[in-house]
Formats: C-alpha cells, sequence, structure tokens
C-alpha cells in the first residue's frame, strides 16, 4: 500500500466475452487484501447496466477488501457505494466532485504527461494514471520507462503507469516513482486471470521485501 492506495489497478473491460465481472472475480482470487483497485469503466454501457455491474463489482471487492471506483460517473458511484469515481483529463476536476460528494475517499484521474499531472495536483486528486508508457494499439507514442521518471520527477501525486504494463515491468516502475501499475489486457486477455494476476503480486513482493 502506498497512501492508502492499492498497488495495482484493474480496468474493467465491458466487451470481454464473460462480461467485465467474472475476469475481475477470477484475478481477485486468493489476492491479499488492499493490494488490488478495481475500475468499472464502460463507456458505452447504459446507466442501468453499470449500476448492476457495480453493485456486482461492489460485493465482490468489499469481501476481498478491494478499492472500487466507477469512470467519470460519480452519480452511479454513488449509488453502488464505490469508493470514489475516475475522471478522464476532460472531464470534471476533482475539487467539483468533492463539492458534491464529499463522502468519496478516493479520487482518481488520467493524465498523458506532466503538465496534466500537475495540474490534477493542484485539483487535489488522490492518484493518476500516466498513459501510455509502452505500446498500445493506437494510443499514441509510449513515454518509455525513462519518459515516465521524467514526467514524474517531483510530483508528489500518486502516479500510476498504464499502457502495455507486463510484470517484469512492475519492479523497474516501482524504482523509477511509480506508486503501482493500472492493466486491463493483462487480465481481459487471459485464459485464467487468477494465474495472470500471480506474477504482478510476486514481482510486488521481490520489490517490497528488498527494501527498495
Amino acid at each position: 500500500m502506498n497512501n492508502g492506495l492499492p498497488r495495482i489497478w484493474i480496468i474493467t473491460d465491458p466487451n470481454h466475452a464473460d462480461g467485465p465481472v467474472a475476469p475481475v472475480r477470477k484475478a481477485l482470487e486468493g489476492c491479499p487484501p488492499e493490494v488490488i483497485g478495481v475500475q468499472l469503466r464502460a463507456k458505452r454501457a447504459s446507466d442501468r447496466q453499470i449500476v448492476q455491474w457495480g453493485h456486482e463489482l461492489r460485493a465482490i471487492t468489499r469481501d476481498v477488501g478491494s478499492a472500487l471506483t466507477v469512470n467519470r460517473r460519480a452519480d452511479l458511484a454513488d449509488v453502488v457505494h464505490a469508493d470514489g469515481v475516475h475522471l478522464p483529463e476532460l472531464g470534471l476536476s476533482p475539487m467539483e466532485i468533492r463539492s458534491h460528494w464529499s463522502a468519496f475517499s478516493v479520487l482518481g484521474v488520467s493524465r498523458h504527461d506532466r503538465s496534466g499531472l500537475e495540474a490534477a495536483e493542484r485539483a487535489l486528486a488522490s492518484y493518476a494514471f500516466l498513459s501510455p508508457v509502452f505500446g498500445v494499439p493506437g494510443k499514441g507514442p509510449p513515454l518509455g520507462l525513462h519518459g515516465f521518471r521524467a514526467a514524474i520527477a517531483g510530483v508528489e501525486l500518486p502516479t500510476y503507469a498504464l499502457g502495455g504494463v507486463r510484470p517484469e515491468d512492475l519492479r523497474p516502475l516501482l524504482r523509477a516513482g511509480a506508486t503501482g501499475v493500472a492493466i486491463r489486457r493483462a487480465v481481459y486477455a487471459a485464459a485464467r486471470p487468477a494465474e495472470t494476476i500471480q506474477p504482478f503480486l510476486r514481482e510486488l513482493d521481490k520489490y517490497l521485501a528488498s527494501g527498495e
């Protein structure tokens, strides 16, 4: 944990053949509490569908001690009793959300460069996802490890690396100053999500055990 935040965020994929919930349930099996958070992201889903998935994910995350956020929709996050909301770069600011939903403990943001991180820090975000760190089809030039390190240098906002992150990237990113990582394809492209998440947890354990 870092500042009460998880080290790994799973971002949902509503287009998965089994839906967004089942792979998360499998990925969280046997995971230690509070290490993994879940962001419900389903931009094209109806409000009713998001609420249904949100209630299911809230039950799962509550049972295993994981945080839950809902992408963009603070109103729906409130309905499903999520811990907070994750805001896109062109969305409302964390300060605006706090003024109406003061009970949220977590307000995340998506950012793509240093200036965006600095703006999020001023807006009192809880954390940021910085992307793309590694190559992702259709997401523009990746920052790379050195670009990620340069972007977050001196920024006190907890920042997660997002975009093409593999288990073997976790320790180098943590050494570069990342709070943790955010993943989606690593879980949703896997036949066995529980087995896929374990290498990330092992790399995290190695990092923590080394005292780095």
